[in-house]
């Protein structure tokens, strides 16, 4: 019984120590990134809120918050945010494939007054939810980021995730 665990402890600590030595992943540029591609699924509705483009224009005080930001930049605070609802053809799907999960990204511009504007898709879902994320998130409003105690516009990612019970 002794060396039963033994083993099991030398195994546990083996696979401790290989897993500590792998190198990190290396974090990837999101200016580097390929293209969005659109959901092989988007319907009218989705086709009209654009792609993003693979890398964004330098926009005249126009801030980025996160890692690869401006650091003195606070990012906004949502105030008031809204449920996105689900698509007709996302709820037939649920039914048809089982599919009870969906997730788009939604990139956008927060203006020094706190409304959103300049809406892309970062990451589609199809189904029409790509338009729902879209037209939720225009009603949102946010506490601006702040330099330097002033607000300011910034570009951010919204995440907006779609769950079928």
């Amino acid at each position: 019984m002794r060396k039963a665990r033994f083993a099991s402890y030398l195994i546990v600590f083996a696979t401790a120590s290989l897993w500590s030595q792998q190198t990190p992943a290396p974090k990837l540029d999101p200016d580097a990134l390929p293209p969005v591609v659109r959901d092989p699924h988007s319907n009218k509705a989705d086709l009209a809120v654009p792609l993003c483009p693979a890398k964004f224009e330098d926009v005249p005080d126009v801030y980025r918050v996160g890692p690869s930001g401006d650091k003195s930049v606070t990012p906004p605070k949502v105030v008031y945010s809204v449920q996105a609802s689900f698509s007709d053809e996302a709820r037939f799907q649920k039914g048809k494939d089982r599919i009870r999960y969906f997730e788009n990204e939604i990139s956008l511009i927060v203006n020094a007054k706190g409304r959103p504007q300049d809406l892309c898709v970062a990451k589609s879902a199809g189904y029409g939810l790509d338009a729902k994320a879209a037209e939720a998130i225009r009603k949102y409003e946010f506490d601006p980021a702040k330099k330097d105690g002033k607000p300011v516009a910034v570009r951010i990612t919204v995440e907006v995730q779609f769950k079928l019970y």
